[in-house]
């Protein structure tokens, strides 16, 4: 192999693994932040489609989110209105005040498909994997696995574990769990 593309691959593969643990965060970085939350992400999820009528595909407990000025602690929840468009609705964790953040257009045709397919809320998708691993639920979104609807859910427990619940988005049983 070319010595230029081993330097090259090297510092690509060492990039990457630099920048990909700054996007997750640690147990303790969520405990910090959600201890200062007054809301569930459930209740955000209920404040933002009350702002913006839609079906909640994700949703996501923030500190100044991604650089937007003066945000503060809020959850960023996404939403599929009634005419297929991707909407960010931010809701204050604290007083719970929501607004729509961005309308980011007509929403992609998997994401339509998956909320069509889902027969549970992302809520119900939130409270069975609470009940099946105590804690509180501090990111959850609608995706795919292995071509599958599903729901991920990330429940940040008493010790300071983040664990990864996976749920059927048909029936909402549980298929997996691991430590985040």
């Amino acid at each position: 192999m070319n010595p230029f593309r081993v330097v090259a691959l090297s510092a690509v593969l060492s990039l990457s693994a630099v920048a990909l643990p700054v996007l997750a965060k640690s147990g303790a970085e969520w405990q910090a932040i959600s201890n200062q939350a007054t809301l569930t992400l459930e209740q955000a999820i209920d404040k933002a489609a009350q702002a913006v009528p839609g079906k909640a595909v994700e949703a996501e407990l923030d500190q100044d989110g991604h650089g937007h000025q003066g945000a503060g602690l809020h959850y960023e929840v996404k939403l599929l209105t009634p005419a297929n468009e991707e909407v960010d609705v931010h809701v204050n964790a604290v007083n719970g005040e929501a607004a729509l953040y961005k309308n980011k257009g007509a929403a992609k045709n998997k994401e339509v498909k998956r909320a069509a397919e889902a027969k549970i809320s992302l809520n119900q998708a939130i409270a069975a994997a609470t009940a099946h691993t105590a804690g509180k639920a501090v990111e959850a979104d609608l995706g795919s696995d292995w071509g599958k609807t599903s729901y991920s859910v990330k429940v940040l427990q008493a010790d300071g574990t983040v664990m990864k619940i996976k749920l059927d988005a048909l029936t909402g049983q549980v298929t997996g769990s691991k430590k985040d």
